[in-house]
């Protein structure tokens, strides 16, 4: 039991790995809706 301090840090940077890498991944994610959104309205523009 005397190491679950370690035990407990060990698992909260876990957690905090995979938020940032969450975020990450949402944010690349709405940018590149945002490209395909642009891209169709030049598209649809050029006809």
């Amino acid at each position: 039991m005397k190491n679950l301090g370690s035990v407990m840090v060990a698992y909260m940077i876990g957690w905090g790995v995979f938020f940032v890498y969450f975020v990450s991944v949402a944010r690349r994610t709405a940018d590149l809706r945002k490209d395909v959104e642009r891209l169709k309205e030049t598209l649809t523009r050029g006809k």
